[in-house]
């Protein structure tokens, strides 16, 4: 399928939203998607977990009923569907008012019914090998999500806070820490301490985030419903790759030299303003 143009969102984000994320790190966006985006992000992923990439066999933990995944978009013609022609490259250009909007990379997050895997508290910007400010994700459920069905929450405020926590995965792989830096604070034994945001979703909503909003969730406790979430990733202008130890690898062939900006086809420019 061949897009001119990324489609526009059902709607667009109100200033409060927008003033919202600055603030606060994160936001729940209702009825930004239509169903048949919602339908082709569903196809997306049971493309996926019949033909995983090699990093998504990895990383999944298929005996405790979670499926990770990502750049899947390269190989997974729903997905480049998605990045090139769904509204949520203009969500991104709404939220970084950046002229040109990059995609980065997707992800795939899936907890089957029953699944005791949670998602660790983390932020997002110590796995990644790239350096700016223009940088936000997008979550988007396929399936209502709910506390019980792994909902993610959100640290209020914590985009702000001049930390920088080790990255923890769902299989705590030792790859990814980083010793130099702090370990994630014990949030699940002090939560009075901080806001905690959650909200119940249905499919067609986002969450919208920081890449430094410490977030997290439980394992999937509801026996009947399963959590499929898809992860988009986009960047404006500022941002270049900066390859440091203990961060994600990129797919090979990339291109890119430290200090490049994001692009090429493995990181393609969706939106530019002419």
């Amino acid at each position: 399928m061949a897009f001119v143009q990324p489609e526009a969102p059902d709607r667009a984000l109100l200033d409060s939203e927008v003033t919202a994320l600055r603030e606060d790190g994160a936001i729940c966006a209702r009825n930004v998607l239509s169903d048949s985006w919602v339908d082709l992000v569903a196809r997306g992923i049971e493309h996926t977990q019949t033909s995983p990439t090699k990093l998504g066999e990895v990383l999944s933990l298929r005996d405790r009923g979670f499926t990770a995944d990502l750049f899947m978009w390269l190989q997974n013609d729903y997905f480049k569907d998605v990045v090139f022609g769904s509204p949520l490259s203009r969500l991104a250009q709404q939220v970084l008012g950046s002229p040109t909007i990059t995609h980065w990379y997707d992800q795939l997050f899936l907890k089957e019914p029953g699944s005791d895997v949670p998602t660790p508290w983390h932020h997002d910007l110590t796995f990644w090998p790239v350096h700016g400010d223009q940088i936000v994700s997008i979550w988007v459920p396929v399936d209502r999500v709910t506390s019980e069905s792994s909902g993610l929450e959100f640290i209020k405020g914590s985009h702000l806070w001049s930390n920088r926590f080790k990255a923890v995965t769902p299989d705590y792989n030792s790859y990814m820490v980083n010793p130099e830096l702090e370990d994630v604070p014990d949030i699940d034994s002090n939560r009075d301490a901080y806001q905690v945001l959650s909200w119940d979703l249905d499919p067609g909503d986002v969450l919208i985030f920081h890449p430094l909003t410490v977030h997290g969730s439980r394992g999937n406790s509801s026996r009947n419903q399963r959590r499929r979430a898809f992860a988009s990733r986009w960047v404006g202008e500022d941002v270049v790759y900066d390859p440091k130890p203990h961060t994600m690898p990129l797919p090979p062939n990339h291109g890119l030299e430290p200090g490049d900006k994001l692009g090429g086809p493995m990181f393609p420019t969706v939106l530019q303003s002419r």
